[in-house]
């Protein structure tokens, strides 16, 4: 078994339950938090990451369409009602636009994480073997 790290912000839901599941450690805005790996099952863990990510890119389309949609109908409520769907929808800071972004952004560094801890453990691995060898 070997540790990775997983960056997580409290604005984004997914980095913000991340932190919550794994013990955060580091401030309110944001943090890292350390699992274990089995060696074995890293490269899994990998692929499942990468089509996690590529799902939310699928996912982001879905904001672009709620972001440009029209008004149901003529009335003001539905005016109101579309402006609030789009910025719940958008890039800002909450929206699922952003939200979309830094969880993917959080996704890309976990699996860089995940890398360079198993390219550690792996040498520390041969290394060992090779002492005991010689």
């Amino acid at each position: 078994m070997f540790d990775a790290v997983v960056p997580w912000t409290t604005g984004a839901a997914v980095g913000g339950a991340i932190g919550s599941a794994l013990g955060s450690s580091g401030g309110g805005g944001g943090g890292t938090a350390k699992f274990s790996v089995d060696p074995d099952q890293a490269q899994k863990m990998i692929d499942g990451l990468k089509k996690s990510i590529e799902r939310l890119a699928e996912l982001e389309e879905s904001s672009g369409k709620i972001q440009y949609a029209g008004a149901p109908g003529p009335d003001p409520y539905s005016g109101y009602a579309t402006l609030a769907m789009r910025k719940t929808a958008g890039g800002e800071p909450g929206g699922y636009l952003w939200a979309n972004r830094e969880a993917r952004k959080a996704l890309e560094q976990t699996i860089k994480n995940i890398e360079k801890a198993l390219a550690e453990y792996r040498a520390t691995d041969d290394a060992a073997k090779s002492a005991m060898k010689g």
